[in-house]
């Protein structure tokens, strides 16, 4: 059982909420997706040395963080040294967090030294991730690098936490079979888009908006937005430790074109499927933390947050399916953003052309959005509704997409 004392930190709770466990029952250890024994052949086809050296080479940040996830899945606890050195010299803040994580994946405890080295980097991002990650890992009391919260007053959303997601693309090619992508966050972001976590005090413990942006995906270098709307339960594992188990079922347009946005859409049901778990913090739990509002104003928002708690930190699972235009990847070699779409198995109009299973885990810290050395509780603002309806001027109102153009 968690220990459900009031009062803890929760660190321990949680690590042992989220731990993989030992099962004798087979039927516990399937998952959304292949499993890890699974035979299907590597989208990736470099070898492991072509991996490094693209890690070491690359210009692109994303290719140098996609060839070291893609290097740590097949070498596992083998992969943690090479790891190690790419962190000591890895010039991107966004990829050496998330070369922390990828270590905490592979190396578990076994990598708390790396973790405390990485409290030292000149990257204050950087050493806040190290320290949540040993607050889980240890049980013991990592606190925030940072010393000031802020929030804004005039966003429709209580916290907009920005995530970080990993995980597997498992694609049925016609004549060759399934085939395993490994995605690593930033080319997860680049294919479908960065996701925005956003919650109200209210209403956390049962609704979620999330969010998905692709930066300059219009002709006109404006961004592609969708929101969705999940909807569940939540149990509280702590006082500041909550587990929450979340379903969004949305209309949403497809493009039977392959990619997002061109020619007409056929309205379709998509359903995913999340689960997760959160800790919470308080002002009694952050004492060296100033918290204010970006205006100075003591608002009913500011007190309802320092009620509730704002989240630290959220981790979970996810899962759903999806259409890729694999004829668009085998033209261009690339695949590009809006190539992959969700997508119902059950819809009688494109349920077919489901193609491909999404899963895997993700990340999300309360942190320094702004690069102004504070914590952004809800600085980036979300384009939905609390309904999870598009607002693409956040107004608070629904907006229509105007360009959806509906067959």
């Amino acid at each position: 059982m968690l220990d459900q004392r009031v009062g803890k930190v929760g660190a321990a709770e949680l690590d042992r909420l989220i731990r993989d466990q030992a099962h004798q029952d087979i039927a516990e250890r399937f998952q959304f997706g292949a499993p890890a024994v699974s035979q299907l052949a590597n989208f990736d086809k470099r070898s492991d040395d072509e991996l490094r050296r693209a890690a070491a080479e690359s210009a692109s940040a994303s290719e140098r963080e996609r060839a070291l996830w893609e290097y740590a899945h097949r070498n596992q606890g083998r992969s943690i040294e090479a790891l190690t050195h790419h962190l000591r010299n890895e010039a991107d803040p966004s990829v050496r967090w998330n070369l922390l994580w990828l270590l905490v994946k592979h190396g578990d405890k076994a990598v708390v030294p790396v973790l405390k080295n990485a409290l030292h980097d000149e990257n204050a991002e950087v050493r806040d991730w190290a320290s949540l990650f040993l607050q889980e890992l240890t049980g013991e009391h990592f606190p925030t690098v940072y010393n000031e919260l802020v929030w804004e007053n005039d966003r429709t959303f209580d916290q907009t936490l920005p995530l970080q997601i990993a995980g597997f693309a498992d694609v049925n090619i016609p004549g060759v079979g399934w085939v395993q992508a490994r995605l690593s966050p930033q080319w997860f972001a680049s294919i479908l888009g960065r996701v925005l976590a956003c919650t109200n005090t209210d209403t956390y413990l049962t609704d979620l908006v999330i969010e998905k942006e692709l930066l300059g995906y219009h002709d006109d270098g404006s961004n592609h937005y969708e929101t969705f709307l999940f909807r569940g339960a939540s149990y509280a594992m702590s006082e500041t430790v909550t587990q929450h188990v979340y379903e969004s079922n949305t209309i949403r347009p497809f493009y039977k074109s392959g990619l997002v946005k061109e020619g007409p859409a056929i309205m379709t049901p998509v359903s995913l499927s999340r689960a997760a778990g959160t800790e919470r913090l308080r002002p009694q739990n952050m004492q060296h933390v100033e918290w204010r509002s970006s205006d100075g104003s003591d608002s009913a928002r500011g007190q309802r947050l320092r009620e509730v708690g704002v989240f630290r930190s959220v981790r979970g699972r996810f899962w759903g399916w999806a259409h890729t235009d694999i004829n668009r990847y085998l033209e261009s070699g690339v695949v590009a953003p809006g190539t992959v779409q969700l997508v119902s198995t059950a819809d009688p109009a494109v349920g077919k052309m489901a193609n491909t299973v999404i899963y895997g885990t993700f990340r999300g810290k309360l942190g320094d959005v702004t690069g102004n050395g504070t914590l952004s509780v809800n600085s980036i603002p979300c384009h939905g509704t609390v309904n999870g309806e598009l607002d693409l001027d956040l107004d608070g109102v629904a907006d229509a997409d105007p360009r959806v153009t509906k067959a």
